[in-house]
């Protein structure tokens, strides 16, 4: 599968924390930082926790702020931010949707666009409640967006095991504007290691339209902590032609341009993993002792020494 194969491969592109020069000079001259500042750092450095795990990061981020107050008011709003950021899946009875910054109706409300309904989501507990029926109005845009939708989702059946996809349309006076967003993730304490893969893209319609321009992000996110810690994020920008006829050709296009886009993301990847291994990760490797032989440092521990009597 595209995304079980991926998960692992990536170069590290991790975008730091930024901090003005004002912040650092503060932080090295040992002076205390302001709530805003605090505020701040926190916040860049949750938006770069892997998934599914803010509570640990949120946790140990709590123990070094040393800030309990300002920790317990902010961490409905980090939660719901890194919940948007990283497209967490809802599935209840009532609805399956990304949470995004694109469905969110209010604060702590979102839109399940193909359900059509509303609910009330604790960013905390994770929990959905207060599901309302919201009928669209636009029926021809929503045409598309069915469309759409149902094109897409096959695709993510077949290659995201346990992946979501979902679509949304916001319409303008001269034009409508159609947002797919896709998310895949593995989680394996057990194991170590977990990963995202995720992407959005976007493009208008107008009713003179035959074409328009696809714009994507697709991001892949991996950590591995067995014996390390090692945290790699890589994106990449897209930008695509598309023609516009019929709802369900121009659905078939847009997830063909897709699948490609994701076929050569991998592809890069695959190649970038190779160089890594044979130039970065070779250097972090321990080096074989002169036998070429692993040493048994098990045996080694528990051996016991035998010392021969004295002669007489």
């Amino acid at each position: 599968m595209l995304f079980q194969r991926t998960l692992h491969l990536s170069k590290r592109e991790v975008d730091p924390v930024s901090l003005s020069p004002t912040t650092m000079d503060r932080m090295t001259r040992e002076q205390p930082l302001s709530r805003q500042e605090k505020v701040k750092i926190v916040s860049s450095l949750l938006k770069q926790a892997p998934p599914e795990e803010f509570c640990e990061a949120f946790s140990d981020l709590r123990l070094l702020v040393g800030d309990d107050s300002l920790m317990c008011q902010e961490a409905a709003s980090l939660c719901a931010l890194h919940n948007k950021l990283h497209f967490t899946p809802v599935r209840r009875k009532e609805c399956e949707v990304l949470l995004t910054r694109h469905n969110e109706l209010e604060e702590k409300h979102f839109l399940d666009s193909q359900r059509q309904v509303s609910f009330k989501f604790d960013h905390l507990r994770k929990e959905a409640s207060d599901f309302q029926a919201h009928p669209q109005e636009d029926e021809k845009g929503e045409a598309w967006r069915r469309a759409l939708y149902e094109g897409l989702k096959a695709y993510v059946s077949s290659h995201y095991p346990g992946g979501i996809c979902s679509v949304f349309i916001k319409d303008t006076a001269i034009r409508k504007i159609l947002i797919a967003c896709i998310a895949g993730r593995l989680h394996r304490p057990s194991a170590f290691w977990n990963g995202l893969w995720k992407s959005e893209w976007t493009f208008t319609l107008s009713p003179t339209s035959t074409s328009t321009q696809v714009t994507g992000t697709i991001m892949v996110q991996a950590h591995y902590f067995e014996d390390g810690n090692i945290h790699l994020t890589v994106c990449k920008d897209v930008a695509e032609s598309l023609p516009v006829t019929t709802e369900t050709q121009t659905s078939q296009d847009f997830v063909k341009l897709l699948e490609d886009a994701d076929n050569r993301f991998q592809d890069g990847l695959m190649e970038e993993y190779q160089r890594m291994s044979n130039t970065h990760l070779k250097a972090f490797r321990r080096q074989l002792p002169i036998t070429h032989s692993m040493i048994n440092w098990e045996k080694i521990v528990t051996a016991k020494i035998v010392e021969a009597p004295a002669a007489q």
